[in-house]
């Protein structure tokens, strides 16, 4: 069975329903800060949190979520103790991500980021200095192409030093 295509305000309500702290990063935030380009999954920065991982799961099974590597039904270890979770669902597939250290923890990320107004739900979008982190950190083809198509959009980009990047 092939995954359908991300919809990011289907996965974003199910999150919301439950009441799920997220940030939305990846391809959806660099297409929220003006670069626009296509992207295969939807990517949820989540704090390291038991009861939130819960409500994030409960949200992922109501998307008939399964783990994408093996179809397996989604239980608590997947997500528990965990730094990433990749998962199909209704609404294409979701990555769910922890943070990392300063400034690119959960806190940060959420306190940098923008507010989106998507219909009936509101939801936070990781911010440029936030993005420009992640991507740097990534370092793959895409995530360079990311960075040129910002800098041409908004200038010089926002830089902030990356532990073990930067160091």
């Amino acid at each position: 069975m092939s995954t359908p295509d991300p919809e990011l305000d289907v996965a974003a309500a199910a999150m919301a329903a439950e009441g799920a702290r997220f940030v939305v990063v990846g391809g959806f935030s660099v297409i929220a800060n003006r670069f626009v380009r296509a992207t295969e999954d939807i990517d949820f920065l989540v704090p390291d949190d038991i009861d939130n991982d819960r409500r994030v799961l409960t949200a992922l099974v109501a998307l008939g979520g399964t783990r994408l590597r093996d179809d397996e039904p989604l239980e608590e270890k997947h997500l528990i103790d965990q730094t990433h979770l990749r998962a199909k669902t209704n609404a294409g597939v979701i990555d769910i991500i922890r943070g990392g250290l300063p400034p690119l923890d959960y806190d940060t990320v959420e306190d940098r980021a923008m507010r989106a107004d998507y219909g009936e739900i509101e939801f936070l979008v990781a911010g440029l200095s936030s993005i420009v982190g992640f991507k740097r950190l990534a370092g793959r083809p895409r995530d360079q192409n990311d960075l040129l198509g910002l800098e041409e959009i908004h200038g010089e980009l926002p830089v902030d030093p990356i532990p073990g990047l930067d160091s």
